[in-house]
């Protein structure tokens, strides 16, 4: 007997009671190996044979099956998600039919479901999308004509799209060029239910840059349609009181079918999401606006760092936190507060438009258009920095992120040698993590092409914060420091000098300095 089986969506106990139960009887497994989570195994029994359809054809599929049969053994086959989506089991049905094995299916919980559970969303919303479409890119395996991208495209449903992760820019023309619209809603999602699972919301126009950002090329599903924001939609009749069902009578003072608050929530209209820059960490540095907003809101939302730093201080608010290099989660989470009618204080450290969230904040708000967007300034690291060293950027000067998670390395060597060349002050952030650990020192040798290996510099740890230190030294000095996240690095122009333990740029130049005495000299001769 041959039992295909669902594995489920990658989490090892999401899949059925049943299906557990079938791997743990059976003799023999055989499973998608680079699409179904090892762990599933972890319940075989004994002496249980395994083999990897990964490394196999169609053909040493079927041999296995046959010659278990033929021991009398119980054979599990193993698919991805639900056997019926993408599983390519019809074939190896025709086959068994044909030998007179007999055979059943037991049903698995699809990535389709395990995406929308990763995105906590509803596919179906009344009055935004009652269609999922289900479909897939042509690859090497085609799609009928009629079933292409802009085909489905044209109907304006909610879209699940397998198998199309290394096709983005593809896929955005072809969608749009279909009739979605640039700016609908999107969402990535990597290996769903996975423990490494990614999800990003984003739109179709911007569906090849955000998987390029975030180096996905297979393993996701794409889902595209208004139903992704999650907002705008109509209550449910199911559950209005006005309703009648056949278990309870409605009331008719109720309005049945009443539109709901955009974000699903009691009708009274959007909240707004207020961006704010909290300043370096210590509350002494935070603007008054930016208190009084936060004090103000419902909600208070930010990278788990910071929120910690102010957490205490205003006890009672709901707080929504994620981890590092989940932002584009935490946006949505509190873009969809908002949407539900909350006020929310979107925290970040130093100021929200330097690094911060501020851009990614606006990108993603194109899918809630009825949440209100501020943002409040705040006090970056670059000037708490340097009001700790002494005054360094008193002249022109550069602010350029070491971080290359966004942006490639050979455009910040490119922005490092211009900034050297030009003479500016250069105020580097994120200038080392545990994956990055010799980046300062690359980014020094570059500098030292142009600059003196005496050339003034000056770093600044946890500003603002328990533990705060600075220090000034010089550029061949600073190559080999050890320095971190929590570190900004100051390099100074050619006029930058050491005043006893401080680091002072000049207000001008000793040319033009001279340049403004032979002025005023020639105005004093007439």
């Amino acid at each position: 007997m041959v039992h295909f089986v669902g594995a489920g969506s990658g989490a090892p106990d999401l899949i059925t009671v049943r299906g557990q139960r079938l791997i743990a009887e059976a003799d023999v497994i055989i499973y998608a190996g680079s699409l179904v989570n090892r762990a599933l195994l972890d319940g075989r029994r004994e002496g249980c044979r395994v083999y990897d359809s990964a490394k196999m054809t169609l053909e040493e599929v079927a041999d296995v099956m046959r010659r278990a049969d033929k021991e009398n053994l119980t054979i599990v086959r193993l698919h991805t998600g639900d056997p019926s989506l993408y599983g390519a089991v019809r074939e190896q049905m025709d086959i068994l039919e044909r030998e007179g094995i007999p055979y059943d299916v037991t049903p698995g919980v699809s990535s389709l479901c395990g995406a929308a559970s990763a995105l906590k969303m509803e596919y179906t919303l009344p009055g935004v999308s009652q269609s999922v479409v289900v479909t897939r890119m042509e690859g090497r395996t085609p799609v009928p004509e009629k079933e292409s991208i802009e085909a489905f495209a044209a109907h304006g449903a909610t879209m699940v799209i397998f198998l199309s992760a290394g096709m983005p820019e593809e896929l955005s023309r072809r969608l749009v060029r279909g009739g979605y619209a640039p700016d609908t809603p999107a969402a990535i999602v990597y290996k769903a239910t996975w423990p490494d699972e990614e999800k990003y919301i984003c739109t179709v126009g911007s569906l090849a840059e955000t998987a390029a950002a975030h180096g996905i090329t297979k393993t996701a599903l794409i889902i595209v349609g208004g139903a992704v924001a999650q907002s705008g939609y109509e209550r449910s009749s199911l559950y209005d009181p006005g309703f009648t069902t056949a278990f309870r009578k409605g009331r008719e003072a109720a309005g049945a079918g009443a539109k709901a608050h955009p974000g699903g929530g009691a009708a009274g209209g959007s909240g707004k999401v207020t961006v704010i820059g909290m300043g370096p960490g210590r509350i002494g540095q935070m603007t008054m606006e930016a208190y009084r907003a936060i004090e103000e809101s419902d909600v208070i939302a930010g990278y788990r760092v910071y929120v910690d730093l102010i957490r205490d201080r205003f006890p009672g608010k709901k707080i929504i936190t994620t981890a590092m290099r989940r932002e584009e989660e935490r946006c949505a989470l509190a873009l969809r507060e908002a949407a539900d009618g909350a006020d929310v204080a979107f925290v970040c450290s130093g100021d929200a438009g330097v690094y911060g969230m501020a851009g990614l904040i606006y990108e993603m708000a194109q899918a809630y258009p009825s949440v209100e967007i501020r943002v409040i300034p705040g006090v970056t690291a670059a000037l708490s920095g340097a009001a700790l060293l002494g005054a360094p950027l008193i002249h022109d000067f550069v602010l350029i992120s070491l971080s290359d998670l966004m942006t490639p390395w050979e455009k910040i060597e490119k922005r490092l040698r211009m900034a050297a060349e030009g003479d500016f002050v250069i105020v580097l952030y994120n200038p080392s993590s545990k994956k990055r650990a010799d980046y300062l020192r690359r980014a020094c040798d570059i500098l030292m092409e142009t600059l003196p290996p005496e050339q003034v510099c000056g770093t600044v740890r946890n500003i603002g914060r328990e533990g705060e230190t600075a220090g000034i030294c010089t550029l061949a000095e600073l190559r080999d420091l050890p320095v971190d996240m929590f570190t900004t690095v100051f390099i100074g122009n050619r006029s930058t000098r050491r005043i006893g333990d401080k680091m002072v740029t000049p207000r001008g130049y000793a040319r033009e300095r001279k340049a403004a005495e032979r002025s005023r000299e020639g105005h004093s001769d007439r």
